[in-house]
């Protein structure tokens, strides 16, 4: 059956206050309740049952395991059968052996993924104010996880050179791989603005990839991708491009309910508390934009399917559909 995919943000609050961080707030008090989220929930799984398809939901935030209910929200995620699988983004620090133990228990939680920008000192700390010594102890940790375990790595122009450095940072901690998704120049981190990933780095950090992993480097196939997975099997790598879910196969849900295209897309379409889902995802911009809408390169772009990056059109330009500046192809 077909997934849909929510990265679902229960609560700004957060135990970091990292240079690069997409939010402005990082106070609970626009949170939901945990009745207020058994309603966006119930709201959610109707829709999904309507459209006959599954529920793939990574839980972040903020730091999600600052929410009060967040177990309580583990326990409604693993008890409905629309629900195929769950991951959590975290930050890690309070990824001790007792959570990691408990977090193992949960049959449908499948993946934890912990953020770094940086697998050397001077780097992480840069970006993060959490002690390296410390972020190496969480990782520890994380190899006693039943599930998969990734790094989730945000690129910029200044540590494009430790791409290449995960590779012995998951052999070390037997971890399962790491994702690289590029940084958004929005919220606390608009600071960091001139720290945005150049095209040309770009570019030479996915042929770098692709050739770490014995793979044909295709541009026109690499361009539709907006990130990418590195996973070890057995004693290979292999190599997951992400696509754009923009008004296909998933959404955000922020902590109190608002809905955004995706998380770096912050247009809302609705509040899943409030609303019909229904309601909210016919009204997702995304379902309706046609490459003869976009403007620049993107619209007479040859790759079949392929919209450019909306979402990063909008946080650098202000407007959804210019052309996507980080289209590897031109």
């Amino acid at each position: 059956m077909r997934q849909f995919h929510i990265q679902w943000h229960i609560t700004e609050s957060c135990n970091l206050r990292c240079k690069h961080c997409y939010q402005e707030k990082f106070e609970q008090k626009e949170d939901l309740s945990f009745e207020e989220i058994q309603k966006l929930f119930n709201n959610l799984i109707q829709f999904l049952r309507d459209k006959n398809r599954k529920l793939t939901v990574d839980i972040t935030g903020g730091e999600p395991l600052l929410h009060k209910d967040f177990w309580k929200i583990l326990d409604m995620l693993e008890e409905n059968n629309t629900v195929s699988r769950c991951g959590i983004i975290t930050n890690g620090t309070l990824l001790d052996k007792n959570t990691i133990k408990l977090l193992s228990e949960v049959k449908k939680l499948k993946v934890i993924k912990v953020s770094c920008e940086g697998v050397e000192k001077n780097v992480y700390e840069y970006f993060r104010h959490f002690p390296f010594e410390k972020f190496l102890n969480t990782l520890e940790n994380l190899s006693n996880f039943h599930g998969e375990k990734l790094l989730i790595f945000t690129l910029f122009e200044t540590n494009a050179d430790q791409v290449m450095k995960l590779f012995e940072t998951i052999e070390k901690f037997n971890l399962d791989g790491f994702i690289v998704e590029r940084f958004f120049p929005m919220g606390k981190g608009y600071q960091l603005k001139d720290l945005t990933i150049h095209k040309k780095t770009w570019k030479t950090v996915i042929k770098n990839l692709f050739e770490a992993c014995d793979i044909l480097w295709d541009p026109e196939i690499v361009s539709q991708y907006r990130g990418f997975k590195v996973l070890k099997k057995n004693s290979e790598y292999q190599l997951f491009g992400a696509p754009c879910i923009i008004g296909k196969d998933g959404c955000a849900i922020m902590h109190n309910g608002d809905v955004y295209p995706c998380r770096r897309f912050p247009l809302k379409i609705g509040n899943a508390v409030l609303e019909p889902f229904e309601k909210i995802w016919d009204n997702n911009r995304g379902r309706k934009i046609k490459k003869r809408d976009l403007k620049g390169i993107c619209g007479i772009c040859r790759v079949k399917g392929c919209l450019g990056c909306r979402a990063f059109s909008y946080c650098v330009y202000g407007d959804d559909l210019a052309e996507d500046p980080l289209c590897i192809l031109f």
